[in-house]
């Protein structure tokens, strides 16, 4: 014991020591094993996806891969299904992040005029349920609403003398469906980061432009929109990552019918991967909704940065 005793207190031992207490050393200690998860949880299974890409593979024979480069991408550019879903998906984007961001704009506008009153609190943690409950669940209530003769929305139309709607069965109803799903869920989300951006404006600024006798579309256009466009350029990035990614109220409510009217690019990985068994085919359509991502992405981060330049 004394001869351990002699080695922990000897100069040897001092520079282990420090070594282990070093800041450098800690935080590499406490990283190393989160970037090696999430490696494997994240890289590995894209380089696998990429590989796979690059293969005619079938699910059922995956170990009678046979290399042909490029021909999965060139035929998903060709095929018209694919091209389809990405229209689609292109659309379902576009609308729903332009009619959130109006929506959410005109609701946020309500909830800070009215933040003096007390019950406006529950009003908003209301608003907020729908983003709350998972996509899954969504389709499934979606599914009963829309029901044609059991759903409530028909129900209400036909109480006011309208005819029933085949929300699901109709090509453009089912479109529009989808569309209109997605924006009651997901407004929410919009409307938190345009409250907290109209609530970051000074409220000298808001009297200096009642002092010069600015009208509403002074305040907005020049006061409220410049200040919060960066929170809302980050939502919308946000917001086309969930829309790329988009698959369960659609696979739950219509799979990408009637014909391929909502059919997406999720949907369509997944069919190719899990109903056609075309594992090749299915990874190159992983990759290319990846590859867009990074490069919306990759645009709408340097847009950001230059706005918070200005």
């Amino acid at each position: 014991m004394a001869h351990a005793a002699w080695q922990a207190g000897s100069p040897e031992a001092a520079p282990k020591r420090a070594f282990i207490h070093n800041d450098r050393f800690q935080m590499t200690a406490f990283i190393v094993p989160t970037c090696l998860f999430l490696a494997f949880l994240t890289i590995w299974p894209f380089l696998y996806s990429v590989y796979l890409s690059l293969h005619a593979v079938k699910l059922t024979a995956m170990k009678r891969a046979v290399f042909i480069g490029l021909d999965n991408y060139v035929n998903l550019l060709s095929d018209t299904l694919f091209l389809r879903a990405m229209a689609n998906t292109g659309l379902l984007a576009v609308v729903s992040i332009t009619c959130e961001i109006v929506i959410a704009f005109v609701i946020a506008k309500a909830f800070v005029s009215l933040s003096h009153l007390k019950w406006v609190n529950g009003l908003r943690s209301l608003f907020m349920l729908p983003m709350m409950v998972t996509p899954l669940i969504v389709g499934m209530i979606f599914s009963y609403i829309f029901n044609p003769v059991l759903g409530i929305a028909n129900h209400l139309l036909g109480g006011i003398g309208l005819g029933p709607v085949p929300w699901f069965g109709d090509t453009t109803a089912a479109m529009i469906s989808i569309l209109l799903i997605n924006i009651w869920q997901w407004t929410p989300f919009m409307m938190l980061l345009t409250m907290a951006g109209l609530l970051s404006i000074r409220s000298d600024l808001y009297e200096a432009a009642r002092v010069d006798g600015a009208k509403w579309y002074h305040v907005l256009t020049l006061l409220e929109i410049p200040s919060i466009r960066g929170i809302i350029l980050l939502g919308v990035i946000l917001r086309i990552i969930d829309t790329l990614r988009f698959f369960d109220v659609v696979y739950v409510t219509t799979r990408g019918g009637p014909g391929d009217s909502t059919m997406v690019l999720t949907l369509y990985a997944y069919q190719q991967n899990f109903q056609f068994f075309q594992a090749g085919v299915g990874s190159a359509a992983a990759v290319i909704i990846l590859a867009i991502s990074m490069i919306i992405t990759t645009f709408a981060v340097r847009l950001l940065r230059r706005i918070e330049n200005e």
